[in-house]
């Protein structure tokens, strides 16, 4: 009888402990902070786009990549962990100057945004493989796209040609890098394709035409590419 309620005991707590919720590092990279994120960015996205304005918004806009900043220290180590934190604080710095009001606003958001896609595009380079014809038909599309968007584009940025030319050249640099990872990297392309087009959304509305709810679907893409770079880097290097 002993023996039996041993058993029993036993069994009940193997039960108990499979439906308990973990408190631990693990419940928070797969469901307390993802959640924190998407919880944060709707929230954005809905007071944004009903008109809400303030210093707070611009601390609100930015509070979502600070989760991913969290959840990469938890989830990445070394040198991919050390520029993924760099590269989602130099995103960080540029949300925050495209939401505030002051001269070459635009100018300085850019800058932000162009050294965070240099330190993509580094972290990705360190696992490439240009050699390759997954590469290679990741690659053309691309380039093509890319050529495309250019010759659209430079006519109409007027003074900011430039600097929109050199952003180009950056992120489509992160994209062909993501491309190249040698690593089970079909997220982590997908992720650098997604951020292109939420560029691609922000200058199609400034240079030429509006675009309906352009707020809500660059702020969308824009945070879908963030996790999707994220957790295409994890899987990447794993």
């Amino acid at each position: 009888m002993g023996t039996n309620k041993y058993k029993k005991n036993t069994g009940h707590t193997m039960i108990s402990s499979a439906i308990s919720p973990n408190p631990g590092p693990g419940f928070l990279l797969r469901t307390a902070l993802p959640g924190a994120f998407t919880l944060l960015a709707a929230l954005y996205m809905f007071l944004d786009a009903a008109g809400w304005q303030g210093l707070w918004m611009v601390t609100l806009k930015a509070a979502p990549i600070a989760v991913l900043g969290v959840m990469a220290t938890g989830m990445l180590v070394g040198t991919t962990r050390t520029l993924t934190l760099l590269a989602l604080a130099f995103s960080a710095l540029g949300d925050v100057l495209l939401a505030l009001e002051f001269p070459l606003q635009f100018v300085a958001g850019l800058a932000a945004f162009l050294v965070a896609q240099l330190i993509y595009t580094g972290n990705f380079l360190r696992g490439a493989q240009f050699r390759s014809q997954r590469f290679l038909i990741r690659a053309l599309p691309l380039l093509l796209a890319a050529s495309l968007l250019a010759s659209q584009l430079m006519p109409a940025a007027g003074p900011l040609a430039p600097a929109v030319f050199c952003y180009l050249l950056a992120i489509t640099a992160m994209a062909l890098s993501a491309a190249a990872h040698r690593g089970n990297s079909g997220l982590l392309f997908a992720g650098a394709i997604i951020f292109m087009i939420s560029d691609t959304l922000i200058a199609v509305n400034r240079f030429l035409m509006p675009l309906p709810m352009a707020g809500t679907a660059i702020m969308v893409t824009y945070y879908g590419a963030q996790l999707a770079l994220l957790y295409g880097i994890g899987r990447a290097r794993a």
